[in-house]
């Protein structure tokens, strides 16, 4: 059931227009990272592809990587200790997401960082998390707490958190009519409510990371609409970075469905092994700017 927010317009007219606290360079801070979205986010690529095709990877990521620390709400599947980053960590215990590649790009600090991974698969923003007018939904009242009190649970252990930066895959489920016209007022809604919500541990800034919806699955009626809103709002917000990934120019990925690789089967709506290990690792690039 959604809640209006129409009252509270002074108060979050004022709240918007908090700052985040200065970065001390002579503090030392634990990195947290957040991963949100539907589908391509959780992580439908299969694990075993990955024996032949990056040997190196997956047996790094069969054992999981000690100094990068995950917990996770994921479809509804809770893992609220934190633990190392492997295989098993997408939508069952033999797929992976984004988390992989990510983990991948931080494991070159000598530092330990923290995944929270908030993600549940076929969800729509408008539907789900924040519509056009700032109402929230389920996902919204289910992955703020959790993502706050895992938080919490880093401060208990004496750890230091900065919150530095968010990956959100998301934008498959808005691509249809009434949906995807709107989507971008929804996405500045939800930045902008996060960003309050979590003000407590950003420092200086806070990294957005956002990527492209494929347009060469027939599941998606408008992805062009919503890909436009997603450059759009990377353009004029600082801090804000949009990946292509449709071989749109040189600078792009082209990242690959299952339905185009014959040893995944006929998958037309999630991304590849490798490609899926790419999109983490190109975003993982962005959030640690």
């Amino acid at each position: 059931m959604k809640k209006s927010f129409f009252l509270l317009i002074p108060l979050l007219l004022l709240s918007s227009c908090s700052k985040s606290h200065e970065f001390d360079p002579n503090e030392h801070y634990d990195n947290v990272y957040l991963i949100m979205g539907q589908s391509n986010a959780t992580g439908v690529a299969k694990a075993s592809f990955l024996e032949t095709k990056s040997p190196i990877t997956y047996q790094k990521y069969s054992t999981g990587v000690s100094n990068i620390q995950i917990s996770y709400d994921v479809d509804g599947r809770v893992q609220e200790n934190y633990v190392p980053v492997q295989f098993g960590q997408g939508s069952d215990s033999e797929h992976f997401g984004p988390e992989i590649g990510i983990s991948d790009i931080l494991s070159e600090a000598n530092e330990t960082s923290y995944v929270i991974k908030a993600t549940w698969s076929g969800s729509s923003l408008q539907a789900d998390y924040m519509d056009k007018n700032g109402n929230t939904y389920r996902l919204y009242d289910r992955y703020v707490p959790f993502i706050k009190n895992q938080i919490k649970k880093l401060k208990k252990n004496g750890k230091n958190p900065r919150i530095k930066g968010l990956f959100w895959m998301q934008g498959e489920s808005d691509s249809l009519d009434g949906l995807c016209q709107t989507y971008g007022q929804a996405f500045d809604h939800f930045m902008n409510a996060l960003k309050r919500e979590f003000n407590d541990y950003i420092y200086s800034y806070f990294n957005v990371v956002d990527a492209y919806i494929s347009t060469r699955s027939p599941h998606w009626p408008h992805p062009n609409i919503i890909n436009s809103q997603k450059q759009s709002y990377s353009e004029t917000n600082e801090h804000s970075y949009c990946i292509k990934t449709n071989g749109e120019d040189e600078s792009s990925l082209n990242l690959i469905l299952k339905s185009e690789t014959e040893d995944e089967g006929d998958d037309k709506a999630h991304y590849c092994s490798l490609s899926m290990l790419d999109l983490g690792r190109e975003a993982g690039k962005y959030l640690i700017k």
